[in-house]
């Protein structure tokens, strides 16, 4: 653990939640839940799924730098969450430096991660109509299916044979064989290749998610002692008294969730602010210091952060500071309730800095949303740099695709430090370039902001990859100890960002999230496998059950109804068969932890 530690250090100057924010205005969300699919969106995938991929195909393009031959692959996936790009052969910068680079140029279908795309995926699969490359973001059963139709390509010798900078990569070794633990046909097989590996969070803004309140409130509130969730709320409530309307004009809340998603918002948080890692249907408990599984079903232990968090939500609503919206709105109307300052406290980073962003843009730049520490409420680790340890997104190469060798090489030139940089930056000497052997971005690219956001992505190419990419925006790149996003480091911190930091005795963000802290790294792999069919159903009712019921439980109006809608869920567990779901993916953790051991290793090293 403290090479992990040691690893971390090296990314505490990184400031990726107002690189976020930008993403949040371009349409992009990072590892944000899905955004409402706008029409354009929706366009752009229905034209990738009624046509019909062709096979990799020699292009009229010069002879490319590479000496490699030139070829054209069709690749279907989301680079970049964004409806900015037509489809078609890609010719930004960035396109233009891979083609130089590999002889590869790239026709493009985008599909967002949102709507009903992943079913116009599936249809495509059905058909076999597949294009060379595609991002595999309908999960296991996806590539199970893929797998067993014979539609992909297992890519364990291409990899061998075509990929000599990832074989030389540990983090992506690492991540190779994450996903061959995981392969869902349990062959220990490749079949996808993992991208955007390592950290999209640093401790420049705190956790990726977590508790982050209006500090220039709790500032007038004097400071007030927070040692609990419980007292948290309180505090949230004389905040709004303070501040009893929005920008708007409308009503201020301490809080809120969205329909369908309410662990977004409230379960990740206590999560990540916990230092634990979960598991299937929030049953489990991690340590990710001692990487240990908590020997209890953490649905039925009612001191688990389970019912941790449905107590302060419960504590907000009876406080009359939960935004009643909640239990209807849209993932998109939290947002942008967020955004306008309706909500005293924001779970997750990139909602967060887009309200910071907008309180700057407004004249109010006093306005900051800054998350808590979890040393104040007696937690000793947290999940300040979240490993991806088996990547963010893995990608397929169908049988489609004539040439693999050629797919798996631009897999092994993406996947690259070197890559990484320009895929998130664009090219050298646009948006950026060396100055005294550092990579300096230009200083009207550090200013970025608004629509000049998008502008910049279609004219350099910068950012549009960052989803089909080695590594995310926040890993230290080894040959010059810099965050492969220049962004990452170079914006200056708020006024009240500093007060936070004196009010913690501390000389940086980081210094602030770390102090106390026994570990802030999670590296944490568990193999929980699959359920056997007669399970499935029950699975799938049991999501449906803990979605409906939640509300009833944070509805309550008194401590005895709490209990009793406690205890009444609890006792409808068993109609679902968690005691067997929990024994299956406990034994099949603790039957495969000899396979984690490899992944360990690497990451170590």
């Amino acid at each position: 653990m403290q090479k992990h530690r040691n690893y971390a250090r090296q990314a505490v100057c990184l400031f990726l939640a107002a690189f976020v924010a930008l993403m949040a205005l371009a349409g992009c969300g990072g590892t944000t839940p899905p955004a409402t699919t706008t029409a354009a969106a929706a366009t752009t995938a229905a034209a990738a799924a009624t046509t019909t991929a062709a096979a990799a195909t020699t292009t009229t393009e010069p002879e490319p730098e590479s000496g490699f031959e030139p070829i054209t692959l069709t690749i279907l996936g989301n680079f970049s969450s964004s409806t900015l790009f037509e489809n078609g052969i890609m010719e930004d910068p960035v396109a233009q430096y891979i083609r130089e680079n590999t002889g590869i140029s790239i026709d493009l279908s985008m599909i967002p991660d949102s709507g009903d795309s992943q079913n116009r995926v599936n249809a495509m699969i059905a058909a076999n109509d597949l294009p060379d490359i595609l991002n595999n973001n309908g999960g296991n059963d996806q590539l199970l299916n893929c797998i067993e139709s014979d539609l992909i390509w297992q890519l364990d010798d291409l990899i061998d044979a075509h990929a000599p900078d990832v074989k030389a990569d540990n983090y992506a070794m690492a991540a190779i064989l994450n996903r061959k633990m995981n392969a869902p046909d349990g062959s220990n097989n490749l079949f996808v290749f993992p991208m955007n590996r390592g950290y999209w969070d640093s401790a420049a803004f705190g956790p990726q998610r977590g508790f982050g309140i209006r500090w220039d409130l709790y500032k007038e509130l004097g400071y007030p002692e927070i040692t609990s969730t419980l007292e948290l709320c309180d505090v949230l409530a004389q905040m709004v008294e303070l501040e009893p309307v929005d920008k708007n004009g409308q009503k201020t809340y301490g809080g809120a969730v969205w329909n369908g998603e309410f662990q977004g918002t409230s379960f990740n948080a206590q999560i990540l602010m916990m230092g634990i890692v979960n598991g299937p249907h929030y049953m489990f408990q991690v340590d990710i210091d001692t990487k240990q599984i908590r020997e209890e079903n953490t649905l039925k232990a009612t001191d688990s952060y389970y019912w941790e968090t449905l107590k302060w939500l419960n504590r907000m609503n009876r406080l009359g500071i939960l935004d009643p919206d909640s239990f209807t709105q849209t993932y998109q109307n939290y947002m942008d309730k967020t955004s306008a300052g309706t909500y005293m406290m924001g779970g997750l980073t990139w909602s967060n800095a887009g309200a910071n962003n907008t309180f700057i843009e407004d004249g109010t730049p006093e306005k900051q949303l800054i998350f808590l520490p979890s040393k104040i409420f007696g937690w000793k680790n947290i999940r300040l740099y979240d490993n991806m340890v088996g990547g963010e997104r893995a990608w397929m190469v169908s049988k489609n695709c004539k040439t693999p060798e050629r797919a798996v090489q631009l897999f092994n030139f993406m996947s690259t430090f070197e890559f990484s940089r320009v895929a998130h930056n664009g090219p050298e000497g646009i948006n950026w370039s060396m100055a005294s052997g550092l990579a300096t971005p230009n200083p009207d690219y550090v200013d970025i902001k608004g629509d000049a956001v998008q502008d910049n992505m279609v004219e350099t190419g910068a950012r549009i990859f960052r989803l089909f990419t080695g590594y995310a925006s926040a890993m230290i790149n080894p040959a010059d100890n810099q965050p492969v996003d220049l962004l990452s480091a170079a914006r200056p911190l708020s006024d009240m960002h500093r007060d936070f930091m004196d009010h913690y005795g501390a000389s940086s963000m980081d210094g602030v999230y770390m102090d106390g802290m026994d570990t802030y790294v999670s590296n944490v792999v568990v193999n929980w496998g699959q359920l056997p069919e007669e399970l499935i159903t029950y699975s799938t009712n049991l999501t449906d059950y803990r979605n409906t019921t939640f509300v009833d439980i944070v509805l309550s109006e008194t401590d005895e109804e709490f209990a009793a809608e406690q205890q009444k869920f609890i006792a409808g567990l068993d109609a679902y068969r968690v005691d067997e779901m929990w024994q299956i993916y406990y034994d099949n953790a603790m039957s495969r932890a000899d396979m984690v051991q490899p992944i360990y290793d690497l990451l170590d090293n």
